[in-house]
């Protein structure tokens, strides 16, 4: 009998098409679930979507839809008739979800919506994927992924500061979407499981973009913070931070601040110390060191390979990534060693190299299965339909409540309330995975130290000097009124956003006693998460064979950069240096600029955060069906690789290598950022057809355009596409981004302002669908935060309490939760384990 898969006795009816939805379903399905996809006669348009073998199209040789629908089936409905439509509500009476991601409304014209589906099966989830939502203002605005990205994420920060915002590569904001869709489903079927009852789940690309921790939850908070608007930053914006030139291409470096003496260990100029310009941190925290390290630093990294510098970097610490391709990403020792890509045949396209799973299961009953290849269009068909149930009448609905779904004082409960996990995450991803769950109601609590603070966390350091705090708040962040205040770590602006709803304690796991706190810790939790460099939690005791044998029933989520083994297992990075390895930075970047202007962001982190909370959820599952606790290992670059699906597919098969596109989309023109009206205000406007064209030019009123043979076709727009976003950048550069928006999206055409914090915070479609909430903190005042990343039926608005405090809840923890008597208690207090202070020790 097969190794049990975590979701293999769910069935998903897959009615999303294109390809966010289905790079959500297809995470469903690779971790078991049955997911049964429904196409239209003429099929899913994704089937017609490059790149293909050979660049020879074929409605089955879509390399991006095979990797979009392993593991699915396929099912031909034209939804346009009555039989169809009947076949679709007997599968759901069967089914535990169905995602879909038509134009909103749809489904209810169709006579589908979430009521009726809701009256055959009461216990089904509906989740929703769309552009901007089920309702709101900008309900039925056309977007591609420029356009959403302009406008939900952090594109305006994007880029250099001399040149326009660019975006993130290829369809990196709709995949992310679609991994939120894949996550609010795994809650929400949770909740079905507790409680007897569904939802329907509302997933906003646009608001998961918001919400995301690339750049964008710092930046909104860092606004409320200092009410500065934070543009792009300069080519080198820290010393020893930026990317440098080397012997044979170019390196990113952090390393700067913590990291700067360890940089110095590794470049072989500790003397550098003794010199009062680099003696302190204060002293090297002026802009000026930037410029004047800057010789010293390219001295080095151009007498080395971009191999011999990560070798460096992993010795010593440092973090840093080299400017990879995606050819050097299939070649690389960490991604060959732990057999990352798979391979798959199929009929109509032969073998495909695909990236592997997103994360992976520590199962004592077998290794992880091969994913099946794609299926082809309707091959499902008759054997789905002859197992349908005969209609029958609907049945009774199941009033929610119990034990795990009764409402506490009149408030419903929330998904995942009655669920503790232990938070020992840092810096953005993991604190971003238990952001997630902790909006869903389950208790996270932090575990911290008062020897030892995470950089990058509650701040780069402790107590910051003065420059330090105005810097970080120039760059987007910082502190409130560019004050560090008593406790500057209760203050910082990332750490305020994404901690929301969490508790903190403190430990110092370093000696026994602690050890034994740990242990009463576990006993009573139901996951650990986890994304420290592996030899460093391992060596306080967070190891699988350590919690497993304390709780059996433990699910502990590891998030390593690279690995639990292979030869990354010490290397640290940060999300942007994991991306540079991996491919992406050197394809975002501006196409006429050398490489040293590459964009900083960190998809990644949002990626992993979404990718982890499912995988907690995937492991939380697995341990309802087996009454056994597991290990779930999320490699963030192996998680995010697939997000780069299109260029890795098109250069395995057809040996294209893209670089340098900045915002050049692979064959739409128009599809760029267009400067207007103001300071530093821009648009992306995008034409995905001949219909969108001639709106365009109806709406500029340029019928010259129409005869123009340059622009007359897609190819040939897109050959002469600088010509032609010169001319559009004429028209836009003296009018309103506002009106540019509006005018154009009446016409149906992809527009949106390229939104900075302001922006955000004064957009009507955000305020109208309540996406923010008021949070008070007791040290760093009252601000508006994002809401949750999806909606839900039937579940109570945010009421979110702020980002604990260091040490907030240690009487709650020590005294409540683990039983510790009120002279024990004050034992950890004198023996430095309990407090709300750093050590004076630490910067």
């Amino acid at each position: 009998m097969p190794a049990l898969m975590p979701l293999d006795d769910l069935r998903i009816i897959d009615l999303t098409q294109h390809t966010a939805g289905p790079f959500g379903t297809r995470i469903l399905a690779d971790y078991g679930a049955d997911v049964i996809k429904i196409e239209p006669p003429g099929g899913d348009p994704a089937r017609r979507l490059p790149p293909f073998p050979n660049d020879e199209p074929g409605l089955e040789r879509s390399a991006l839809f095979q990797l979009l629908n392993t593991s699915k089936r396929s099912v031909v409905l034209d939804l346009r008739t009555a039989a169809a439509r009947e076949h679709l509500l007997q599968l759901a009476a069967t089914a535990d979800a169905v995602v879909e991601s038509f134009a909103p409304g749809t489904l209810a014209r169709l006579g589908l919506g979430y009521d009726v589906l809701r009256a055959v099966n009461p216990r089904v989830v509906l989740t929703s994927i769309s552009n901007f939502g089920q309702d709101g203002p900008y309900r039925d605005y056309a977007a591609t992924d420029i356009t959403l990205y302009g406008m939900g994420g952090a594109m305006f920060g994007s880029g250099d500061v001399d040149h326009e915002p660019v975006k993130t590569s290829g369809r990196m904001v709709s995949y992310h979407g679609g991994y939120v869709g894949a996550l609010a489903t795994a809650v929400a079927l949770h909740a079905a499981r507790q409680r007897g009852e569904g939802k329907h789940v509302d997933v906003s690309i646009f608001e998961a973009a918001t919400h995301s921790i690339d750049m964008r939850l710092s930046r909104l908070m860092g606004y409320q913070h200092n009410g500065r608007v934070a543009s792009r930053p300069g080519r080198a914006a820290a010393v020893a931070s930026g990317t440098f030139p080397c012997a044979d291409g170019y390196f990113m470096l952090t390393g700067g601040g913590v990291y700067f003496t360890s940089t110095l260990h590794m470049i072989g100029r500790t003397d550098l110390l003794e010199h009062p310009d680099w003696a302190t941190v204060e002293a090297r925290s002026q802009p000026e060191r930037i410029a004047e390290f800057e010789p010293i630093l390219l001295e080095w990294t151009l007498a080395h390979t971009k191999a011999e510098i990560r070798r460096a970097c992993q010795e010593h610490g440092v973090l840093g990534g080299p400017i990879n391709s995606v050819a050097d990403l299939l070649a690389d020792e960490s991604f060959v060693a732990r057999g990352f890509f798979q391979q798959l045949e199929h009929p109509a396209t032969g073998t495909l190299t695909i990236p592997g799973y997103h994360f992976r299961l520590h199962r004592d009953d077998g290794a992880m299965p091969p994913r099946r290849r794609a299926p082809l269009l309707g091959e499902h068909t008759a054997e789905v339909l002859a197992t349908l149930p005969e209609p029958a009448a609907a049945p009774q609905r199941v009033v929610a409540g119990g034990a795990n779904g009764a409402a506490r004082n009149g408030v419903p409960a929330l998904p995942l309330d009655g669920l503790r996990i232990l938070d020992f995450t840092v810096v953005w991803a993991g604190p971003y995975a238990t952001m997630q769950l902790a909006d869903w109601g389950a208790e996270v609590i932090r575990v911290e130290s008062l020897q030892h603070m995470a950089a990058s966390t509650r701040g780069q350091l402790a107590r910051p000097p003065q420059a330090a705090v105005v810097a970080a708040g120039n760059a987007g962040g910082g502190y409130p009124d560019d004050s560090g205040g008593v406790r500057p770590w209760n203050r910082f602006a990332a750490f305020n956003h994404h901690a929301r709803n969490k508790r903190s304690m403190t430990v110092d796991l370093t000696r026994p006693e602690g050890q034994q706190v740990l242990e009463r810790l576990v006993a009573q939790a139901d996951g650990v998460i986890e994304n420290n460099l592996p030899p460093n939690i391992e060596r306080v005791g967070i190891t699988w064979e350590r919690l497993a044998a304390i709780n059996p029933r433990i699910v502990l989520v590891r998030m390593p950069g690279f690995g639990l083994d292979g030869p990354y297992r010490t290397y640290r990075t940060m999300g942007h240096h994991m991306e540079s390895l991996a491919g992406h930075p050197a394809i975002r970047s501006y196409p006429d600029l050398s490489l040293e202007y590459i964009p900083i962001g960190v998809p990644s982190d949002a990626a992993s955060g979404i990718g982890s909370a499912l995988a907690f959820m995937t492991g939380l599952r697995y341990r309802e069906r087996t009454g056994r606790g597991i290990q779930v290992e999320l490699a963030t670059a192996e998680n995010f690789v697939p997000f780069m699906a299109e260029f890795l597919l098109d250069y395995t098969l057809n040996g294209r290598l893209y670089e340098q596109m900045g915002n050049d989309h692979w064959w739409l023109a128009p599809h760029n950022v267009y400067r207007c009206q103001g300071d530093d205000r821009w648009v992306t406007i995008a034409v995905r057809d001949e219909r969108d064209w001639l709106a365009l030019c109806d709406a500029l009123h340029r019928d010259e355009w129409r005869e123009d043979p340059r622009f007359a076709t897609m190819p040939t727009r897109y050959a002469n596409r600088h010509a032609l976003d010169a001319l559009i950048e004429q028209w836009t550069a003296t009018r309103d981004a506002h009106w540019l928006m509006q005018r154009l999206q009446l016409a149906g055409v992809p527009c949106g302002i390229v939104m900075n914090e302001a922006d955000v915070y004064e957009n009507r479609h955000l305020e109208a669908r309540g996406f923010y909430q008021w949070v008070t903190h007791p040290e760093a005042g009252t601000q508006r935060q994002v809401g949750r990343a999806w909606r839900a039926s039937s579940v109570p608005p945010p009421a979110a309490r702020h980002a604990p405090r260091l040490g907030e809840d240690n009487a709650y923890v020590y005294r409540e939760l683990l039983g510790f008597s009120e002279a024990e208690y004050r034992h950890f207090e004198e023996a430095g384990h309990i407090g709300m202070d750093y050590d004076p020790s630490i910067a």
